[in-house]
């Protein structure tokens, strides 16, 4: 590599580095082509020595390439033994296992484990488009990173599967097609969207290691999502200076054409936050959107801000995370996202905001906050060491009665104890709430418990997390979450799905899981130790034909993270 890597940009190009140069000259020897690396490894290891470093504010992609670089010193050895085999190898890279146990909802993730037993077997992160007959669910898949390391193209830390009956089953296919420049990469955080039962598209995060690079593209299919085209760049970042995250895509169902996404910009050039006194760029935070009107063939060249902050002196632990954009039936724009440590507030000074547009995202009205949110866990992990976020999910109303409402949920500590060993002291159990709006996002109902479980008094204390949801053409409300009611202890978990009839006023709960299982993180060298996904999904059927929804979810009843789906 000629360039020296710095920055995020650097964190990004981390996973894209070892990526290149696994796959690229297989004459090389192994260390030759992890030479780059260690360089890049070194880098970003410098980069977290900056006082404006912080570790609590990255997921997804970024985390795992920053974990990648803490511990390369360990990883080197095993993915060195895995060059050294394929390159001797007559071409068989791995077998596939498909997980086959019986519970109710479907397996549809098959696990590369051949290139080494030590990673490749983690899906999870989902995200899940229904069309008609058509379904696709897209997931980060370690398995597929190690595939298209030894390939000839680009490379891809993305799987999915298809469906052509309505989800009763599923194929799974793979990697989506991975970028042709062997130099860069499609690195995760999966967002799926489709117009009819024949055309899919599939958001991810993008990066071009060598000029450090990073953005969003995006890639579509034509026949029901069994096949994606080559990657288009939707935004992308000046190099060494940028990192974006947490991509989020939507459509216009009114207007089918019109696309958007919404992600989040870490941004250290200092052009807009200026430097501190020892030189060192002091971090922005954004979110921002781009869009499109010829169905994501060409985007706006100038992002939209909906809201930036400074990490600066005056507010140290600032910060924007987690966005999801959605669209009304009249073209109405709707960003949700997090807010940390504003107006100088501390770690656990933290708000779920939406800001809307009114003429198809063109213009922003300032955001609004929906309400104030007790931290979840320590703020950054649940018990088991497993990662977690207060992140909101969005669905708009589309039901007679309902046509236009918004509605948000997402994570809420509902009862916080001391903790001695908690980074700030506490660890706060985690609930599902859940609040809507019938005038466009400009005032909320009050914020409402979903799990419906009892906890308190001589009741054990247990986390319900990571709430995703949808609205079906009947008015019913779905939310769907992972739930550790049934272990006394707090660490065995759960899927449960709520539903509503009558807007969100009461909710039932039911088990989607016949057996509990571990949060099982730490085992896979590819990803964070605490990583297990930052999303799921809940989704309805977009052509209007059926009713109901199809949740997609990460299951460790196999002993490895494989992912599930449930229609409910």
């Amino acid at each position: 590599m000629t360039k020296k890597l710095k920055g995020l940009g650097a964190m990004v190009a981390v996973a894209g580095v070892i990526l290149t140069f696994v796959r690229d000259g297989q004459t090389q020897s192994s260390d030759q082509r992890l030479s780059s690396f260690d360089a890049a490894a070194a880098q970003v290891t410098s980069l977290e020595e900056n006082s404006h470093f912080r570790r609590d504010t990255l997921f997804g992609a970024a985390r795992n390439a920053v974990s990648l670089a803490d511990r390369w010193s360990s990883i080197r050895p095993l993915l060195e033994q895995s060059l050294n085999d394929s390159n001797s190898s007559t071409g068989v890279v791995s077998s596939e296992v498909q997980h086959t146990f019986k519970t109710s909802s479907k397996p549809i993730s098959a696990v590369s484990i051949g290139a080494s037993r030590y990673s490749g077997f983690t899906q999870s992160e989902t995200s899940t488009a229904w069309c008609g007959a058509s379904v696709v669910v897209g997931f980060n898949d370690t398995g597929s990173e190690i595939k298209t390391m030894l390939g000839a193209g680009g490379v891809s830390v993305l799987g999915y599967s298809n469906s052509i009956n309505h989800g009763t089953s599923f194929s799974y296919a793979g990697a989506p097609t991975a970028t042709v420049d062997p130099n860069q990469g499609m690195m995760g955080e999966p967002s799926l969207a489709c117009v009819d039962s024949a055309t899919f598209y599939y958001a991810s995060i993008w990066v071009d290691n060598v000029q450090s690079r990073g953005g969003v593209a995006i890639e579509k299919s034509v026949d029901g999502g069994k096949t994606f085209s080559a990657p288009l760049v939707a935004i992308e970042k000046p190099p060494f200076s940028h990192f974006v995250d947490h991509d989020w895509l939507a459509i216009d169902h009114a207007t089918p054409t019109n696309f958007y996404i919404t992600y989040v910009d870490v941004d250290y050039s200092g052009s807009t936050c200026g430097s501190d006194q020892f030189a060192q760029p002091i971090p922005r935070y954004a979110i921002e959107l781009v869009s499109s009107t010829d169905s994501g063939s060409n985007w706006s060249s100038v992002p939209k801000v909906i809201e930036e902050e400074c990490a600066n002196q005056a507010n140290p632990n600032v910060s924007l995370a987690g966005p999801q954009v959605a669209v009304g039936p009249n073209g109405e724009v709707y960003v949700a996202y997090e807010a940390m440590g504003e107006n100088g507030g501390s770690l656990t000074a933290r708000e779920i905001r939406l800001a809307n547009s009114v003429d198809h995202g063109m213009t922003f009205a300032p955001p609004v906050t929906v309400a104030s949110v007790a931290i979840t866990g320590n703020g950054a992990d649940l018990q088991g060491l497993v990662r977690a976020n207060e992140f909101p999910a969005i669905s708009i109303g589309i039901g007679k009665a309902n046509s236009g409402v918004v509605y948000l949920t997402w994570s809420n500590a509902g009862f916080t104890v001391p903790d001695a060993v908690s980074t700030i002291g506490s660890y706060g159990f985690s609930d599902v709430m859940f609040s809507a709006s019938t005038n466009g996002g400009a005032s909320w109902s009050k914020p409402l418990r979903v799990n419906n479980n009892s906890e308190g008094g001589n009741v054990p204390l247990s986390d319900q997390y990571k709430p995703s949801i949808g609205a079906d053409k009947t008015g019913r409300i779905a939310i769907c979450f992972y739930d550790r009611r049934r272990d006394p202890n707090n660490f065995m978990t759960d899927r449960y799905c709520a539903a509503s009839t009558n807007g969100g006023a009461s909710w039932s709960n039911t088990e989607i899981t016949p057996v509990n299982f571990s949060t099982l993180v730490g085992q896979d060298v590819l990803v964070s130790p605490d990583y297990a996904g930052d999303y799921d999904t809940v989704t309805i059927d977009y052509t209007g034909e059926s009713a109901g929804f199809i949740d997609s979810y990460s299951s460790n009843v196999a002993g490895n993270p494989n992912v599930l789906t449930n229609r409910y």
